[in-house]
């Protein structure tokens, strides 16, 4: 084989810029759930439920119905694992009852249901600002 002669490349070669690489959508709604649940143990420290320490906060109306109920303060009940566990896998009424009650009852779901029809753009922009706004909670005010 034969070499063609390499043309020698003109110019001052580019500078490399350091990008910032952005997080992608499912990074971003991770990092806010991570923030959510961290911010709700220190807000509710004791269960709904039994009065023990707060473990995780669950979801009263389900994420995947509603986007906006997903960082809702009155949408997330303070729970222990155990109660958590024994909601999702057997769902057990009286506890549906008890968290019920002791969130306000009736006014407590219409105002959900009024969150719930509410329409959110979720893109980039919204996992930032509610990152930050996460992020930024006092954690001294009751929400």
């Amino acid at each position: 084989m034969k070499r063609t002669l390499w043309k020698k490349k003109i110019g001052k070669p580019m500078k490399r810029t350091k990008l910032k690489k952005l997080s992608s959508l499912g990074k971003l709604q991770k990092m806010c759930d991570r923030e959510m649940q961290i911010k709700g143990k220190i807000l509710y420290p004791k269960s709904v439920v039994s009065g023990k320490p707060t473990e995780v906060m669950h979801h009263y109306i389900p994420k995947s119905v509603s986007s906006a109920l997903r960082y809702f303060w009155l949408n997330l009940i303070p729970l222990t694992n155990a109660e958590h566990c024994r909601l999702h896998q057997s769902p057990d009424p009286s506890i549906e009852v008890v968290i019920y009650q002791r969130m306000g009852g009736d006014k407590w779901f219409n105002k959900l249901l009024l969150e719930k029809k509410k329409v959110l753009k979720i893109n980039r922009a919204y996992y930032e600002a509610k990152l930050e706004e996460l992020l930024t909670l006092k954690l001294k005010e009751k929400l």
